[in-house]
């Protein structure tokens, strides 16, 4: 089967095109949660007129980038784990797979105020009843007790690991998203993996459906 094409620059896919592309990620989407992923993409367009939430020039590729890129990770979730997204932002990876994934406990965690707000209406709007909104930061929280803990491109990794570790369970997982060969940045991070007994378990490279961006996610695990 050939791969979904990239849709033209400013329209959204239609459900066919777009549970292809979900197909190709391991994800047998139904209408009702395309439906329900197109509404988050209409209220994060909205939002982020007032607020920034998403690079403007991102605007017209919500849904065949940022959420595509989300969904892309949630075949490295186990079924009815307990996950959280550090930095989530605009909700990014979070909101989009708990609207796939219903079997999910999803932890949002969200220093920022204004983006904590959009968070709590785009849940209470999508009746994301699985999701819970923390406006903390990460290292200010009690332990969250995660099978998994994601990190869309929220910052250095030897800081990341700082911030998720307090929430890992025992045998859990940190799937880190990365644009590039992190072999570097892992390096530089030895030391901080060494002390909380993390090491790679994991790397998987994947050129998105529809946006034809290379994604590669790093697991870390004892």
């Amino acid at each position: 089967m050939l791969a979904p094409t990239a849709a033209r620059p400013g329209a959204d896919p239609d459900f066919p095109a777009f549970q292809a592309a979900c197909r190709s990620l391991g994800l047998e989407l139904t209408q009702p949660q395309y439906d329900s992923l197109v509404r988050y993409t209409q209220l994060l367009r909205d939002w982020n007129t007032r607020l920034n939430l998403v690079s403007r020039r991102d605007t017209d590729r919500i849904l065949t980038y940022h959420v595509v890129d989300s969904l892309a990770v949630q075949r490295l979730i186990p079924q009815s784990a307990r996950v959280c997204d550090i930095g989530t932002g605009a909700g990014l990876p979070g909101i989009p797979i708990a609207l796939v994934r219903a079997d999910v406990k999803m932890y949002l965690i969200e220093s920022s105020q204004k983006k904590s707000r959009f968070l709590q209406t785009a849940t209470a709007e999508l009746g994301l009843g699985t999701v819970e909104v923390l406006n903390e930061r990460a290292e200010s929280l009690p332990g969250l007790d995660c099978d998994v803990i994601l990190s869309r491109l929220a910052g250095p990794l030897r800081d990341v690991v700082q911030y998720a570790r307090p929430h890992r369970k025992p045998k859990g997982t940190i799937v880190l998203y990365k644009t590039r060969d992190p072999a570097e940045e892992l390096r530089k991070a030895g030391r901080v993996l060494a002390r909380h007994k993390l090491r790679v378990t994991g790397s998987y490279d994947i050129l998105l459906p529809l946006s034809r961006v290379p994604r590669r996610f790093v697991v870390l695990g004892s």
